[in-house]
């Protein structure tokens, strides 16, 4: 075995949970005095604030205290905030009033090392990162999450996302065959997550996640897909991670990412959601049913869709994302059909 292959002490994932209960806490305490100098706009399109970057640097800074130094694949970098001083400024002065000692080096040591790209499978570990997922919906206030998984050679064995706007405020977390377990931001007992798979009952409606802000077309689509289910339809709007949330939580019946080249198609848009709806019982996989290929890189390269699903009804999703790929010219028919 070479001396410098990292083990981790799965024991030592409560630590990890603290670490993003903490880090949710503090993220909610300063959207109350973001100021709008700190807000940046992407190149495509998305936003970024100097919230989720010092989040970033907070959370790697102690994951690294704990664990030691860790391949890491993180959404935002050296370059999220650059050349924006207000946003860069109230970035540091966030993390002086919590308490960061790292200083500038610091700094630039956490947002550097979250860059890992190319395939994980061989990697020991590796920590996936979004600081806040949901970026607009934490602007908006709307849903949002700090999500955080760990891949073990390219497969997800840890997951701890928090969701201060699911169930009065909730930290799930989740190890890979010992369920998911609900515990309060602000503190109690933990409760373990389970969702149904009960069918339907007969004229009963399903519930249909849809993006926060979305168009006309998406809402009927949304709706088009749902009433295969052979029920009527209403649609729970919300984006980031915390869309699997809600199905998670009862709240909904079915979330979906569908293919696309934009924000939302990323291994840490989804990778700790996949193992924390798996470890509560929800139905997720591809068009083809099969499992969403987490061990690829940055990019979810190799799926059409992320489905999750409660009440028995992933695999009716599935062949009707897949007929649509058919329809929509994205993939040929088989076999001639």
């Amino acid at each position: 075995m070479p001396s410098d292959r990292i083990v981790i002490d799965h024991d030592d994932f409560d630590l990890a949970c603290e670490v993003m209960q903490d880090a949710t806490n503090l993220a909610v305490e300063a959207r109350s005095t973001l100021p709008p100098e700190a807000i940046v706009e992407k190149p495509d399109g998305s936003v970024v604030t100097a919230v989720d970057v010092a989040l970033q640097v907070l959370i790697l800074s102690r994951l690294e205290e704990v664990f030691g130094v860790v391949p890491t694949i993180a959404e935002e970098d050296l370059h999220s905030i650059g050349g924006k001083p207000a946003a860069e400024a109230h970035c540091r002065r966030l993390l002086l009033d919590w308490g960061f000692e790292g200083g500038e080096a610091g700094i630039v040591r956490a947002l550097s090392s979250g860059g890992l790209d190319g395939p994980t499978r061989e990697v020991d570990y590796t920590w996936i990162l979004d600081p806040i997922d949901g970026t607009q919906g934490y602007v908006d206030g709307d849903h949002w999450c700090p999500c955080l998984a760990l891949l073990k050679r390219g497969e997800v064995v840890f997951a701890a996302n928090g969701h201060p706007t699911v169930l009065g405020g909730m930290l799930l977390s989740g190890a890979k065959g010992e369920g998911s377990w609900w515990f309060p931001l602000a503190g109690g007992e933990f409760t373990r997550a389970e969702v149904s798979q009960q069918p339907l009952a007969a004229g009963e409606t399903v519930r249909v996640v849809a993006p926060a802000r979305a168009t006309a077309g998406q809402v009927r689509a949304r709706t088009a897909i749902g009433e295969v289910t052979g029920h009527p339809c209403t649609l729970v709007h919300s984006d980031s991670q915390a869309k699997y949330a809600h199905v998670i939580a009862g709240a909904a019946d079915i979330a979906f990412s569908r293919r696309g080249g934009g924000p939302g198609k990323y291994v840490w848009d989804h990778a700790g959601a996949i193992l924390l709806a798996r470890e509560a019982g929800a139905w997720v996989g591809d068009t083809d049913g099969s499992d969403i290929d987490l061990s690829r890189g940055r990019r979810l390269d190799g799926s059409r869709a992320v489905i999750c699903a409660a009440r028995g009804l992933g695999p009716v999703i599935a062949r009707e994302l897949a007929r649509r790929d058919v329809a929509e010219g994205f993939v040929a028919a088989r076999g001639g059909a």
